[in-house]
């Protein structure tokens, strides 16, 4: 178990640093390869990344439980119509991140904040994720949580935002804990600071559905790992992380 857990973790470790810097990489291609046509694809792309963050469990903390995890969201090539990528030569392409998560007295809800940083290109926000069922004693009967979030999107050439919708659904048994969930994008992008002054101020926006089919591995108290596939707005891709829970 222990090999197995360090295996794992190099492979999450391994996985933020690809992802981070293959992001910046493919960041330098969007100044130059952007149209007001290729925003819309482009930013759907970019939100199924953001909404892929939102959950690994359908179980909320309740108070006073804490979270502090690290993961990534890989989506494994482009969508047929991101131009801005696909011309450039991307393949697999993703983003890691961080987030915090703490259980509010009284209320069955967690809030939870994240973010993330890479080569000028930033994401930071937050949401609320609530319990409609936890199943106590009752381990067959699955946990459901539903949630929300708000991000705000900074980059040299281009700002935006995105709101997500979800509910997930997990069964809290010992070590493996298989979880599902579906969710819903809805994400705003505007360029700026183009050497093609008339992009300026074009918008794009989008709202797209994704599903998520996974597991959380509970090797040691206080700790876990996940692997997820996800269809994210149609496309394939993936997700890992690891955490500490208490």
């Amino acid at each position: 178990m222990k090999r197995s857990l360090k295996m794992i973790s190099i492979a999450v470790l391994s996985l933020m640093v690809f992802t981070n810097g293959a992001w910046a990489n493919h960041m330098d291609n969007f100044k130059n390869n952007v149209t007001s046509t290729l925003l819309k694809p482009f930013t759907e792309d970019l939100g199924g990344l953001i909404g892929g963050q939102d959950f690994n469990s359908g179980r909320t903390l309740s108070f006073p439980g804490f979270d502090i995890g690290l993961g990534a969201v890989v989506q494994f090539k482009p969508n047929s119509k991101n131009l801005v990528l696909k011309n450039a030569g991307v393949d697999s392409f993703g983003l890691p991140y961080v987030q915090v998560s703490a259980g509010i007295p009284l209320t069955g809800t967690d809030v939870v904040l994240r973010g993330i940083s890479v080569s000028g290109f930033s994401i930071i926000g937050g949401g609320l994720r609530y319990g409609v069922y936890k199943s106590g004693v009752a381990k067959f009967i699955p946990d459901v949580m539903v949630s929300a979030f708000y991000d705000t999107i900074k980059y040299d050439y281009f700002k935006g935002n995105h709101y997500s919708f979800n509910v997930s659904a997990s069964f809290d048994i010992p070590i493996i804990k298989p979880f599902v969930g579906l969710g819903y994008d809805k994400t705003k992008l505007e360029i700026k600071n183009n050497s093609n002054t008339l992009l300026n101020g074009i918008k794009a926006k989008t709202g797209e559905s994704r599903m998520t089919i996974g597991a959380k591995i509970i090797p040691f108290p206080f700790t876990y790992l996940f692997g997820a596939y996800s269809m994210l707005h149609g496309n394939a891709g993936a997700q890992l992380g690891l955490g500490i829970k208490f």
